[in-house]
């Protein structure tokens, strides 16, 4: 297997996987959403609340704002060894503190960076995440629990918004046979497509941008007969996620490559017990 970076960010990675199967590339896409561990606020006591948001939807708010969790996962622990431990163990939880009043004339907007954390290396990704918009004489003070868990639990414990892929798509074209429609019609939609056509004249282009080809197979459906042709190479993907900020998007891909792995390990070794026992 063959893996290229192809653009790579704070919060957006894309790669091009060639000689891997459908099933596994697959496999990585759907563990980058529910099987990399990520923090998020669980649970939230609110002491003091007398804005115009009841206290479920300012919690429900609190649990979608994404926090760091790189150093989380090698300080607390994982999920399911949390399963019964009391809240606020140091083992499993962060506790965030918010603490916001307003005077007899003051209106203010209350944003993630408004949060307090127990621990530096777990706050909000995003510190310009609004929660509440408070108008005079108001106060909200609450104590908020968070801990890492998977997204099959719940969406705000995705660390990733986006994991898609797509084969590889590639132009066969041939400038020589095409009408002035076609180049027009691709020019419209995917200029810089219709400049390398230009330059090559006669032969394939792989597409590897970040572009939808829909319009490019209307092209070349409607426009360009027999001239250009778009085919996808079915052992060549593209694959793009993009991160919450919860964790980077290279250690999600690892992360979710891990998790596959312990996986196949625990098949493996349930196998061999059900033969040990059959023996």
């Amino acid at each position: 297997m063959e893996i290229c970076v192809l653009e790579k960010s704070s919060n957006k990675l894309r790669l091009s996987i060639r000689g891997a199967s459908l099933p596994l590339v697959n496999a990585i896409r759907r563990a980058c959403y529910i099987e990399v561990p990520v923090m998020a606020i669980d649970i939230v006591e609110v002491f003091d609340n007398n804005t115009v948001l009841y206290d479920e939807i300012i919690a429900h708010r609190l649990g979608l704002i994404p926090l760091t969790s790189s150093e989380a996962l090698k300080k607390y622990k994982r999920p399911e060894e949390c399963a019964n431990a009391q809240l606020g163990d140091p083992d499993c939880y962060v506790t965030l503190r918010l603490d916001v009043e307003t005077g007899p004339r003051e209106e203010r907007v209350v944003y993630s960076g408004d949060l307090e954390t127990s621990d530096p290396d777990v706050k909000p990704a995003f510190e310009n995440i609004p929660i509440v918009i408070m108008a005079p004489d108001q106060r909200l003070r609450l104590q908020a629990y968070a801990r890492l868990g998977y997204g099959r639990e719940h969406a705000k414990w995705m660390p990733v918004s986006v994991a898609v892929h797509k084969y590889l798509p590639i132009l066969v074209f041939d400038l020589e046979k095409a009408s002035k429609e076609c180049i027009e019609c691709i020019e419209a939609s995917y200029p810089w497509v219709a400049e390398q056509m230009k330059k090559l004249g006669k032969g394939e282009l792989k597409i590897t941008d970040d572009v939808n080809t829909s319009a490019l197979y209307w092209c070349v459906v409607k426009r360009c007969g027999d001239a250009v042709q778009l085919r996808f190479d079915d052992n060549q993907f593209l694959f793009k996620i993009e991160s919450t900020g919860a964790l980077p998007p290279e250690e999600v891909v690892r992360e979710a490559v891990r998790a596959i792995v312990r996986k196949a390990e625990n098949l493996l070794s349930e196998i061999a017990r059900l033969r040990r026992e059959e023996e």
